[in-house]
């Protein structure tokens, strides 16, 4: 008897849904009115019933929750996979636009200097440093490039050929301490030679004119060309502009400080003359 006392709640939920299923059944008879005895099991039922319709739809309302939720997760996974799509494609756009640019110049000084025959060619690799006194591009001699052409930019002069594979060469910049290039100063036409001030352990990007007369008037702010002397470097490149100018008592010339117009380290493009000027 007390384990039938203690099964009650199951017995009674049991007869509930037996008196429902009898219930519905006898109700599909599709009588107009209800017996008394239906409307008394269906008042006592009624709670039971509401009961049931709220449980089960609150379980579909669980399930139809979680069904959203994965559906959310999913779409948001593939928004944040669009999204680095984007953004890859909007930096290669950026790329592709700063590189146009930089062609267009390249393009520009050669309509303004017909004279030059050059072949165009890409930086793909610079020696350690912050101003990389040598520069290795991908033209070689496959591509009509020798040793000791000059090799220029837009901004001015890089310096010349040194080294020379089929499909490479590499290149001494005029800021290398090795680099000698002859150059005369725009305004007075005072000549001297221009050495580059990068050495071992030592770098500053910029240039020496020595041999400059002991007379001459050259001040900072004046531009610098290649002179066309030496047979290897065109005339009348720019090469920079005078910053200091400085005279030892012990020399009998004046040396000027000049900065390259060039920028050594964004150099990524470049020309290179193929033709003796």
């Amino acid at each position: 008897m007390p384990r039938l006392f203690k099964n009650a709640p199951i017995i009674i939920v049991i007869l509930a849904v037996i008196a429902l299923i009898v219930l519905m059944v006898y109700t599909e008879a599709g009588k107009e009115k209800a017996s008394m005895v239906e409307d008394i099991l269906g008042q006592a039922l009624l709670p039971l019933q509401k009961g049931f319709y709220s449980v089960s739809q609150y379980v579909y309302n669980v399930f139809s929750d979680i069904g959203e939720r994965r559906n959310m997760i999913r779409d948001y996974d593939d928004l944040q996979a669009r999204l680095v799509d984007l953004e890859m494609e909007l930096i290669r756009l950026e790329e592709l636009e700063k590189q146009n640019e930089r062609l267009k110049k390249l393009a520009l000084f050669v309509d303004e200097n017909k004279e030059m025959i050059v072949t165009g060619a890409t930086v793909i690799a610079k020696n350690p440093g912050n101003w990389f006194n040598n520069i290795t591009i991908d033209k070689g001699s496959k591509h009509g490039v020798g040793v000791n052409m000059a090799v220029v930019t837009d901004q001015g002069l890089v310096g010349r050929v040194i080294e020379v594979a089929e499909g490479w060469s590499k290149v001494r910049t005029i800021v290398d301490g090795k680099s000698a290039v002859s150059g005369i100063v725009q305004r007075n036409r005072d000549n001297g030679l221009l050495k580059g001030n990068n050495s071992l352990g030592s770098e500053d990007g910029l240039c020496r004119m020595i041999y400059l007369p002991e007379d001459s008037n050259v001040t900072p702010g004046d531009k610098v060309l290649t002179s066309g002397l030496g047979e290897i470097f065109p005339k009348g490149i720019y090469i920079g502009e005078i910053i200091e100018v400085t005279k030892d008592k012990r020399e009998l010339y004046m040396t000027a400080i000049v900065r390259p117009g060039v920028d050594f380290q964004r150099l990524e493009e470049v020309l290179v003359v193929t033709n003796d000027l």
